[in-house]
């Protein structure tokens, strides 16, 4: 895994409310302050590789459940544009 690939998914499995409600403003993302606390309780911990096509479904699943399909489609968007480029 590239290093760029590590910093990414440390930030996602680490990423706090806040700096989840910046990233999606800055990726027009509509998320709730009660939605990025549920989502970021969700990856907490989790070592979730984003790169990973299969566990990034299972995430969105999972995100699904919890904030709703509309929004798993938004952070679906937000990790499409994180990882696009590599």
């Amino acid at each position: 895994m590239k290093l760029f690939e590590m910093m990414v998914n440390h930030k996602i499995n680490n990423i706090r409310p806040d700096e989840l409600l910046s990233l999606a403003k800055q990726h027009k993302v509509a998320l709730t302050q009660k939605q990025a606390q549920d989502i970021t309780a969700l990856l907490a911990g989790k070592n979730i590789n984003i790169f990973d096509i299969r566990q990034r479904q299972n995430v969105l699943g999972q995100i699904a459940k919890v904030a709703g399909a509309s929004t798993a489609r938004e952070i679906e968007s937000l990790f499409n544009n994180l990882t696009s480029t590599f």
